[in-house]
């Protein structure tokens, strides 16, 4: 790793707001290289209709936080379809397609879209930048990355390319922030201490010494079936206790466990004014003590065939996946704050009916203080981006699940929204970190009161 670094030191680059790993050619490789003349009129590019490059095939690696995957070889004309994040390979065609404005060129990758092979991209293999971010994310764990949080105040390095073996600070997360390591590096700070350091996923480092592992929640939701059907219960306060209920008499029995699922028969009863849920194990819950998922009576228009579509609830904090009128798995989830306030104003979570426009492993291009109350959150895995900008994702760095709690977007547990964002539409093509334009009629989000 430390000889990686060494010669990969002018690679890892800071960009203002990406943090990017570029090039040489540094930030504006990024941002689509020089602009054509105004006086110059270039040919409209049409869709190319290129075979799909085969698996076994030569190679294209993303050197980039983001490398942009675009539906035609050309920056200015062509829509972004996703990206590529730095240390991924994909099978590209054997020769460029064109080299109009990318003089490496342009090259077809699989299963679809065209990529430049020069500023965030590269055909060689051998790339340091490729071999200093060999871990990439593992879609079969329940995080894609090892997440750390960190202790204290911690400072932000990145590769100081004028001094071998060398970091310079850049930042400073505050205390209890989270992050992705994805390797690690032994190295000096300019005054010439050595440090152990971590590396995050965009490339830059923190002092190992100051982080912790991330402990997230093991909290998950439940899968509905034939023999397990809605109305289902759970506890979402410390301190609730089940009760023993005959005729009119009324006893406590021991304390429920905080997240415990309930299997409720459906059957209720008031004693002495209060509300009571039957448990199928002949024990009895009160109403006030539990949140109930109950299935719909009434269904939005779009509920129809197979249509997948998720029902939040901001009221009861509750997620229940559905496919056309069919519940198929139910949760907790958490809210903004505020709840039913003005999202616009508030940290409340925005209701109404969304389509999911875009697909991320992780929330590489999004601001890493918009995820929580004061302190910053790195690599938010299993991210749903919503046609209103609002996302659905997981959250490694709390336990509140089932209560309001954060700036408004829709959280859950990193196992649910692994589970929510491996069954959600569209597809996320293979060695694609995200995809950011997607077909019309995917998974609709229907958040209500």
């Amino acid at each position: 790793m430390e000889q990686v670094l060494r010669k990969s030191r002018r690679y890892f680059v800071s960009c203002a707001a990406l943090a990017a790993l570029v090039g040489s050619l540094g930030c504006d490789a990024l941002k689509g290289g020089p602009s054509l003349s105004h006086m110059e009129k270039e040919q409209e590019i049409g869709i190319p209709d290129v075979p799909i490059p085969p698996a076994d095939g030569p190679k294209l690696g993303a050197i980039a936080n983001l490398t942009p995957i675009y539906d035609r070889p050309s920056k200015k004309q062509g829509n972004q379809l996703g990206y590529l994040h730095a240390g991924a390979r994909v099978p590209r065609a054997k020769e460029a397609f064109s080299t109009r404005g990318c003089a490496s060129g342009w090259y077809p990758i699989a299963p679809k879209g065209f990529v430049c092979a020069e500023g965030s991209a590269t055909l060689d293999m051998d790339h340091p930048t490729l071999q200093a971010m060999a871990i990439q994310p593992d879609l079969k764990a329940v995080l894609p990355y090892t997440y750390a949080r960190s202790l204290k105040k911690t400072v932000v390095y990145e590769v100081d390319a004028e001094h071998d073996k060398h970091v310079r600070p850049v930042a400073e997360l505050p205390s209890v922030s989270g992050l992705a390591v994805v390797g690690s590096w032994t190295a000096k700070k300019p005054d010439g201490e050595e440090l152990r350091l971590a590396m995050m996923a965009d490339g830059r480092f923190v002092d190992a010494a100051l982080l912790r592992a991330a402990d997230p929640s093991e909290f998950s939701g439940v899968e509905l079936s034939d023999e397990l059907q809605l109305p289902v219960g759970y506890i979402v306060k410390r301190g609730v206790r089940a009760w023993f209920l005959d005729e009119q008499i009324v006893s406590k029995r021991e304390r429920l466990d905080y997240h415990k699922r309930l299997e409720l028969t459906g059957r209720f009863r008031s004693v002495r004014g209060v509300q009571f849920w039957a448990l199928s194990d002949g024990r009895w819950v009160r109403h006030k003590d539990i949140t109930i998922i109950r299935k719909r009576s009434k269904y939005p228009v779009f509920a129809t065939g197979d249509q997948k579509w998720v029902d939040v609830s901001v009221i009861t904090g509750t997620a229940t996946l559905y496919e056309g009128r069919t519940p198929v798995f139910v949760t907790l989830v958490t809210v903004g704050r505020d709840r039913l306030g003005d999202p616009k104003n508030s940290d409340s979570t925005a209701r109404g009916e969304f389509n999911v426009v875009g697909k991320h492993i992780t929330a590489t291009a999004s601001d890493p203080k918009g995820f929580a109350n004061n302190v910053d959150i790195f690599d938010t895995p299993w991210v749903l981006e919503l046609d209103n900008g609002q996302l659905m994702h997981g959250a490694y760095w709390h336990d509140r699940f089932g209560i309001e709690h954060g700036p408004g977007n829709i959280q859950l547990s990193v196992a649910d929204a692994k589970r929510v964002w491996q069954w959600a539409t569209p597809t996320l093509p293979g060695n694609w970190h995200g995809q950011t334009a997607v077909a019309k009629n995917t998974t609709i989000i229907n958040v209500r009161k």
